[in-house]
């Protein structure tokens, strides 16, 4: 694992620039409440509760925020199945809880949307990085957030970051930060959300889920 320290602001990097074409459809979990389009608009807290590369009090951007999977089962094991342990049968089990008031919906990008790519060993180099900025715990988020912060500062020209999916080996997982200056990058595709709270959302969940041993109650009648 490299320094876990930011460096300093006279060090500089040269961040992969990676893509995201107009036309891709993401998928997210979210609140019911809020629209999947709804980018979140409340820093994280610098020391404690917050996400693995969101916005944070005292970065000086305050950038809201949109995390997003390439996939539905990717959008799922990511907000739903972090912490989730396997039982004496080996399955996992989502609490109802844990899907109270939340649906899956799809989003689709409006422009060609550059990225900064957390992909490969060389992309992680290239910011100063290893696999400890994207498989670290909850723990250490607090530290990569301040990194995320760091590398945006060195890559002006990217509106997120794409990273492999930890729980969901094969795939991968993006942050999109909305700029006050840049048109909507991000629209609803027609599809209506899942309410992941009812019968039809465990249905879906548990078909997603099941070639991963994870699953979920139906709601009782």
């Amino acid at each position: 694992m490299p320094d876990v320290k930011v460096p300093a602001p006279t060090v500089r990097a040269t961040p992969h620039r990676d893509v995201l074409p107009a036309g891709t459809v993401l998928h997210r979990v979210h609140l019911a409440a809020y629209p999947a389009t709804t980018f979140n608009p409340n820093p994280s807290d610098t020391h404690y509760e917050g996400g693995r590369f969101c916005s944070y009090q005292g970065d000086g951007a305050h950038l809201p925020y949109l995390y997003a999977g390439f996939s539905e089962r990717t959008a799922v094991m990511e907000t739903l199945v972090r912490g989730v342990p396997f039982d004496e049968r080996g399955w996992r089990r989502i609490r109802r809880a844990a899907v109270r008031g939340r649906v899956l919906s799809r989003i689709e990008t409006t422009c060609d949307i550059p990225l900064v790519g957390l992909m490969t060993l060389d992309q992680l180099a290239a910011v100063h990085q290893d696999e400890w900025l994207i498989h670290s715990t909850p723990d250490a988020y607090p530290r990569t957030r301040r990194w995320a912060a760091w590398i945006r500062g060195q890559a002006p020209w990217a509106h997120g970051l794409r990273w492999p999916s930890k729980r969901d080996l094969g795939s991968s997982a993006c942050i999109l930060y909305e700029r006050g200056d840049a048109p909507a990058m991000v629209k609803p595709t027609g599809a209506a959300p899942v309410a992941l709270d009812t019968a039809e959302g465990a249905e879906l969940l548990n078909r997603l889920l099941a070639p991963a041993r994870t699953r979920i109650d139906p709601p009782r009648r």
